[in-house]
């Protein structure tokens, strides 16, 4: 890929972090009942937040070199 689209795409990345980690507070304080226990679910939350910032910083910087 070009320079600019894997910046663009790490950028996107992010932002779908973003939507997954407000998505995860909103369900948290107004959502039905779960079947998983609340820690887990934040520990599933904060996981999927780390990994995409990661991927999506990682393909910011291959980008820009």
């Amino acid at each position: 890929m070009k320079k600019e689209t894997l910046k663009e795409f790490g950028k996107g990345i992010i932002a779908f972090a973003n939507l997954v980690g407000g998505f995860s507070v909103i369900n948290g304080m107004f959502g039905i009942a779960h079947n998983l226990p609340q820690g887990m679910i934040t520990g599933i939350a904060i996981y999927t937040l780390i990994v995409f910032y990661t991927v999506g910083l990682t393909l910011i910087n291959k980008g820009a070199e």
